[in-house]
């Protein structure tokens, strides 16, 4: 069965009121979740956070992914601050990191030998993401990317966003069956459209069919919920998937592994 996760995003009105990601781990844990996306962006203290983080997750049982919205390359060349992260990640007792995508199809063959070094370096689980800007979300960008990384036998996998794809107007289900066989970790979410403009919702409102797609994912590839949810619906959205997760184990959905 697919492990199921957390990406503090969840606890969106929490962070917005100064409430550190560290402080919500143990909330994950009473919602018998054992995976946790901590974000960049969010850490204030990062130096100081990242070790504390780090200790409660080894508390609680807790393995870490580690979300940095920073582009893998630019301008040809390596992010210069790609080593960084790295170190970051370690540091916090990450399991994966996870980076925009950046302009790997420029990169020359001596940056993707340093980019491989660094990855078997660190071993970190490292994936690409598509996001909703125009250089990292349409499907096009998304499909070199990943023909990139496989013609050159790269360490990467990918973090299909299954609601990123309505900021480019792209179908996200034309974009999962393309795509699934690269698929090594799912970001779940639902989209609705408010005044022509796409914004998440709980999964049972949005309009994207996520079930058919969890029928159709392997059951390796991790799920993490990825939007903001007020606190008293989160253990509801989370039963909603094991629903879906357990009726697909017990062989009433077609799963196709």
């Amino acid at each position: 069965m697919n492990q199921l996760g957390i990406n503090l995003l969840v606890f969106k009105d929490e962070l917005v009121k100064g409430i550190k990601q560290q402080q919500i781990l143990e909330q994950i844990e009473a919602l018998d979740v054992y995976i946790a996306e901590i974000r960049r962006e969010c850490l204030k203290n990062l130096a100081e956070e990242i070790l504390i983080i780090n200790k409660l997750a080894k508390e609680f049982g807790i393995e870490l992914y580690y979300s940095v919205p920073e582009k893998v390359a630019c301008e040809k060349k390596l992010n210069p601050d790609i080593n960084v992260y790295f170190e970051e990640a370690k540091l916090m007792g990450a399991t994966h990191i996870k980076f925009n995508i950046g302009d790997l199809a420029d990169l020359s063959l001596d940056e993707i030998k340093k980019l491989r070094d660094i990855i078997n370096k660190f071993e970190v689980k490292v994936t690409i993401e598509n996001d909703q800007t125009p250089e990292n979300g349409n499907l096009k960008c998304v499909i070199n990317a990943i023909d990139i990384i496989n013609k050159n036998s790269l360490p990467i996998g990918y973090t299909f966003d299954l609601g990123n794809w309505y900021w480019q107007n792209e179908d996200p289900e034309n974009a999962f069956d393309i795509l699934r066989s690269a698929i090594t970790v799912f970001h779940l979410k639902n989209v609705e459209f408010l005044n022509n403009n796409p914004t998440t919702t709980l999964l049972s409102k949005g309009q994207i069919n996520w079930k058919a797609m969890l029928k159709k994912l392997s059951n390796n590839v991790p799920l993490i919920i990825e939007y903001p949810i007020r606190n008293e619906d989160i253990r509801g959205e989370l039963e909603e998937v094991r629903k879906v997760l357990l009726y697909i184990g017990n062989g009433k959905g077609e799963k196709n592994e």
